[in-house]
C-alpha cells in the first residue's frame, strides 16, 4: 500500500508527481516526466484530495505567470508605441494602431463590465 502524507491524505508518489503533471502541456507529457501511467494519473483524480491540490497548484502557477506578465505591461505597451512612431511601413503601423486600440477598447469594456457587476452586487446587498 502506498505511504499517505498525513497533513493532506497524499502520498508521496502523488506528492512528487504534482510540479511535473501541473507544468506540463498536456496530461499524457506531465504522466510521462512523473513516470506514472494514464490509469493511475485518472485513478488519482478521483480523489477529491488529489484533485483539490492539482488545482491549486495549477492556480499558483497561474497567478504568478500573470503577475510576471503585469510587470511587463509598460515595456509592452511602450513598445508597441514606439515600433508605430518609428516604423515606415503603412502594413506595420495600421496592425501596431489596430492593436493598441483593442487593448484600449477592451480595458474599457472591462470596466464597464467591473462597475456593472459592482452595482448589481450593491442592490442585492441593500435588498438583503
Amino acid at each position: 500500500m502506498a505511504k499517505q502524507d498525513n497533513n493532506r491524505g497524499l502520498t508521496d508518489r502523488q506528492i512528487k508527481a504534482i510540479p511535473f503533471l501541473v507544468s506540463a502541456p498536456t496530461s499524457e507529457k506531465g504522466c510521462k516526466a512523473a513516470h506514472v501511467s494514464r490509469n493511475t494519473y485518472y485513478e488519482w483524480l478521483k480523489n477529491p484530495v488529489f484533485k483539490e491540490e492539482l488545482n491549486r497548484c495549477r492556480d499558483a502557477i497561474i497567478s504568478e505567470s500573470f503577475g510576471i506578465l503585469k510587470q511587463n505591461v509598460t515595456a509592452a505597451v511602450d513598445t508597441l508605441v514606439n515600433l508605430l512612431s518609428s516604423t515606415e511601413r503603412e502594413d506595420l503601423k495600421r496592425l501596431l494602431a489596430n492593436d493598441i486600440i483593442g487593448y484600449v477598447l477592451k480595458v474599457r469594456e472591462l470596466e464597464e463590465l467591473e462597475q456593472r457587476i459592482a452595482a448589481l452586487e450593491s442592490q442585492i446587498k441593500e435588498k438583503n
